[in-house]
């Protein structure tokens, strides 16, 4: 079955409960929160998303954790 562009880079929804713990695949370069906060790290860095916030994750060779903060649930696309 052929894919059409669009198909090809449709975000993947993830949704975070406390304590749950999202390792980015290194394909995906894209981050945004649709509802919650996010907390990233990277490498020794942490980026904090809140709700219709959007990020570009550069390129490591460690990964790229996701979780959600406080006790909301935290709905993300990652592209």
């Amino acid at each position: 079955m052929l894919q059409t562009a669009s198909e090809l880079v449709a975000p993947n929804r993830i949704i975070l409960m406390k304590n749950e713990v999202y390792r980015v695949p290194q394909t995906h370069r894209e981050v945004q929160v649709l509802s919650g906060i996010a907390w990233i790290t990277l490498d020794t860095k942490d980026i904090i998303l809140h709700s219709s916030e959007q990020a570009s994750l550069p390129f490591s060779k460690n990964p790229v954790l996701i979780s959600a903060l406080n006790n909301m649930p935290l709905i993300m696309a990652i592209w």
